[in-house]
């Protein structure tokens, strides 16, 4: 069985642009036909990390095709569960996801973590937080299993949201036809504010000052740069944009972290937000700090980027304008959330586009020219 193989080839593992030096199995949980659940400590570019696969007798990774086999595994005691019962019944797997496994059974949606890091993921810990706001599917229970003496978060039990679309591809529907996305994204800005209020009110909030966040802005810079060397070329340009930063305290609190048009619903009346981890590409203890909502709105600005370029990326029609289609719906959002335009909003989305193309040299190589483009316009509009 090469374990090694089968991860650098799927979808959820996030390391690809380092070779994987060794793969340890810490944990085993035989199943029937000769399936296993396994716990693998995976040990690239002089890091380790943890990820949970389902795989078959010749080693293929089979969560998606066998999910009742992960239901059996986690009945039968591999791990701790929290909260609601596990939903039984018929599963079957979401498909398109790229970082988790997600199966839908009954009313219910378990959501399995292949990556798994150490204390409680941001996904259980949020959602369970404000199970009363409309533009989320509360959290009702999750599973936990100790590993090197801390525990892990393996999957959660949170509700399944009926006759939605995904964002992303709703999206790229519009711009596919060249279609104004102005009104959509407008009810995507009032639903990203709902959420983020309702955060507010749940979970301790804080002011710090804009120099603060700049130097935060630059730690990180130096860390994207460590990862991907070809950010080297922007990073004077990108310290300068940060150190600009200055004024009265900024409101900070816990926020999405991740958001982008993938990471939302789009239901019959509304939008609902999913998928509160956070970038997978940072450290889990970076993710749970408190942060400016700003990080959330410049997810969105550069997901639209994305859905404007991606078609013609792809080899599809597009926007005859992209820029103009980006813009347009970018505004819209803007006033449905109730911001304008401003120098912090503006390094925020430098920051996310420059984290998007280590996100994109370590999962998806062919994309990475979407976010160096961005990179590049955003620094020469500085």
């Amino acid at each position: 069985m090469d374990l090694a193989r089968m991860l650098s080839q799927a979808r959820f593992y996030g390391a690809k642009s380092e070779p994987i030096d060794d793969v340890e199995i810490i944990r085993e949980v035989p199943l029937p036909d000769a399936a296993r659940l396994l716990i693998l400590r995976v040990a690239h570019g002089g890091r380790h990390s943890l990820y949970q696969v389902l795989v078959d007798a010749a080693g293929h990774d089979v969560l998606a095709t066998s999910p009742e086999l992960y239901l059996q595994a986690v009945e039968g005691g591999v791990g701790r569960r929290h909260g609601e019962n596990l939903p039984t019944g018929v599963a079957k797997a979401i498909e398109g996801e790229q970082s988790n496994t997600s199966l839908i059974v009954g009313d219910r949606m378990l959501k399995v973590f292949r990556h798994l890091e150490a204390g409680l993921n941001p996904d259980v810990e949020l959602l369970s937080r404000i199970p009363d706001c409309p533009n989320v599917a509360p959290v009702r229970g999750w599973v936990t299993a100790e590993i090197d003496g801390t525990d892990h978060t393996l999957a959660m039990v949170q509700d399944f949201v009926p006759e939605a679309d995904d964002g992303w591809r709703f999206a790229l529907g519009f711009s596919t036809l060249d279609a104004s996305f102005a009104a959509e994204a407008s009810l995507l800005g009032e639903a990203t504010r709902a959420v983020h209020e309702a955060l507010a009110g749940a979970l301790p909030t804080e002011g710090v000052g804009a120099d603060e966040l700049g130097a935060r802005l630059t730690q990180q810079l130096d860390d994207l740069v460590g990862r991907a060397p070809v950010l080297a070329d922007f990073a004077d340009d990108a310290r300068a944009v940060y150190a600009a930063l200055a004024g009265e305290d900024i409101h900070v609190q816990r926020i999405h972290g991740d958001l982008h048009l993938g990471q939302v619903l789009r239901t019959p009346d509304s939008y609902v937000l999913i998928d509160f981890e956070g970038e997978p590409a940072r450290p889990l203890a970076e993710r749970r700090l408190p942060d400016s909502p700003l990080r959330d709105v410049a997810g969105i600005i550069r997901s639209l980027d994305y859905a404007a370029h991606f078609p013609a990326h792809s080899g599809g029609a597009g926007p005859e304008d992209p820029a103009a289609w980006v813009q347009s719906a970018t505004d819209a959002f803007l006033e449905g959330y109730g911001v304008g335009p401003g120098p912090l909003l503006d390094a925020y989305v430098l920051d996310k586009a420059l984290y998007e193309v280590v996100y994109e040299s370590d999962n998806r190589p062919d994309w990475v020219d979407i976010p160096l483009a961005a990179v590049r316009r955003i620094l020469e509009r500085q």
